[in-house]
């Protein structure tokens, strides 16, 4: 079978004149490449059609499917976000509930403010060096759904943010017991699918739905993304359905060309990809684990034990005189090195199978440049980063829509906030629509902003809360 980029490519080469759109009419104009434009077609004559494929995106949805180990897979040219709204809006009735771990991205608050969706929280363990969320483990998930026994669905992250990764079986077999359908934000995951055995494969291991950026952690452009299903408690008829609604009526060829051949890359090659990325990566860590004022997590017995992913390498700064900003700043500008995210008190380097040797060992004697340089104070962090739990007062749909005034952050303890406000990356909301402002919040978002962090739904120190009166 033939890919959707040859078939693309043949197409082009057809010599068929477009009287259609788009309008660049197959020519490489402007800043626009030549080859771009011969395959940035649109549902042509025997081209097929992504919101009723019949043909070539069928049988490349179809090898995905395969390739993954799913009963059902559609592209995703809208990212994971247009996944994650149709998995939940599909799963959870109006103003139903939805058991899922607090640290979702945004996209699943969304969600649930379209259709009035009360929330059900997993509160995973908080784990310290550097104060991060744990993945959920099956106990986490058992105490929500006794606490939501109305729930219509659970969703779990898996790997976290940080690369903290849960037991997927087990979790699932906790929500089949009531018979509702497991969702898998497995968005930072898309190389487990080709880890042999892998316990947090969640197409695999009894995930019901599963969304995947295919381009964070493998060979595709930003945007790629997948949803796949497995077995008979999800609803693939409104998967489809919320899928047309979510995605682009205007889909990208060039897109899904590239996630078809991005499966089939890693169909023919993550047999040698995987083990060579995994040895570089532990080497790397193995390195940098001497270290004297900076550490890094994962740790080795992490990786062994499976409790952490291969590919997020956290550079933690409290031991030392600086912080993450400082030290995101050295990487940057002395050593060309780009962060994925940055907090106050570490720095996010993610990797994947397209690193090659030279560039593990450019980040390995990066960091040791920099500890050497550095002094080991210890200095501690001005306010501890433990969020509080959420008291929520309004619904989220309520408070989005509600009538709203900006107030300033130092005075906003005690309102309802009407924004999800969170540092991005990675998008987990700090406050969600309807819940109460703090003092402890405000504490947190003031001492983020004076680091330079990047927070969404503060503007000129304002947020968005319900009016008074």
């Amino acid at each position: 079978m033939k890919s959707l980029y040859d078939e693309l490519k043949k197409y082009s080469e057809k010599g068929i004149y477009s009287c259609h759109m788009p309008g660049h009419k197959g020519r490489g104009i402007g800043a626009m490449p030549a080859e771009y434009a011969s395959i940035d077609q649109t549902e042509a004559e025997g081209l097929d059609d992504l919101h009723d494929p019949q043909g070539i995106i069928k049988e490349a949805e179809s090898f995905a499917g395969r390739v993954l180990g799913s009963d059902e897979t559609h592209f995703l040219i809208n990212g994971s976000t247009a996944g994650i709204l149709a998995a939940v809006l599909s799963s959870v009735r109006a103003g139903g509930k939805l058991v899922l771990c607090r640290g979702c991205h945004k996209s699943a608050y969304n969600a649930m403010q379209l259709a009035n969706i009360r929330p059900g929280y997993i509160f995973p363990e908080l784990l310290k060096d550097p104060l991060m969320e744990e993945a959920a483990n099956a106990g986490d998930v058992r105490k929500a759904l006794d606490e939501n026994p109305d729930a219509d669905a659970v969703l779990i992250v898996s790997p976290t943010y940080e690369g903290r990764l849960s037991d997927i079986r087990s979790i699932a077999d906790e929500a089949h017991k009531l018979q509702i359908p497991l969702i898998v934000d497995e968005a930072h995951g898309a190389h487990l699918s080709f880890v042999k055995n892998s316990p947090s494969d969640a197409i695999r291991c009894g995930a019901d739905v599963v969304i995947q950026s295919v381009h964070k952690t493998l060979p595709a452009p930003t945007q790629t993304a997948l949803i796949s299903v497995k077995g008979k408690l999800a609803n693939r008829e409104k998967i489809r359905r919320y899928l047309s609604v979510f995605q682009s009526s205007s889909p990208s060829y060039p897109l899904m060309a590239m996630i078809d051949g991005c499966m089939r890359y890693m169909s023919e090659n993550s047999g040698e990809l995987i083990p060579s990325f995994f040895r570089d990566f532990k080497k790397m860590t193995e390195r940098l684990s001497g270290c004297d004022k900076l550490y890094i997590r994962p740790s080795s017995e992490d990786l062994s034990l499976g409790r952490a992913d291969y590919g997020k390498l956290l550079i933690c700064t409290d031991r030392s005189d600086i912080d993450g900003a400082i030290l995101a700043g050295i990487l940057r500008n002395e050593y060309l090195t780009e962060p994925e995210m940055v907090t106050p008190d570490h720095v996010l380097l993610m990797f994947t199978v397209c690193d090659t040797k030279a560039a593990f060992d450019k980040v390995s004697d990066a960091v040791l440049g920099i500890d050497k340089k550095i002094s080991g104070t210890g200095k501690k962090q001005s306010v501890s980063y433990e969020v509080p739990r959420p008291v929520q007062v309004m619904s989220l749909k309520d408070a989005f829509e509600a009538e709203y005034e900006e107030c300033e952050l130092k005075n906003a303890a005690g309102r309802v906030s009407t924004e999800i406000i969170c540092m991005y990356p990675p998008g987990s909301p700090i406050l969600a629509p309807g819940e109460e402002i703090c003092e402890k919040h405000i504490l947190i978002l003031e001492e983020y902003l004076a680091r330079g962090m990047n927070i969404k739904g503060i503007r000129d120190n304002k947020v968005k809360v319900v009016k008074n009166g």
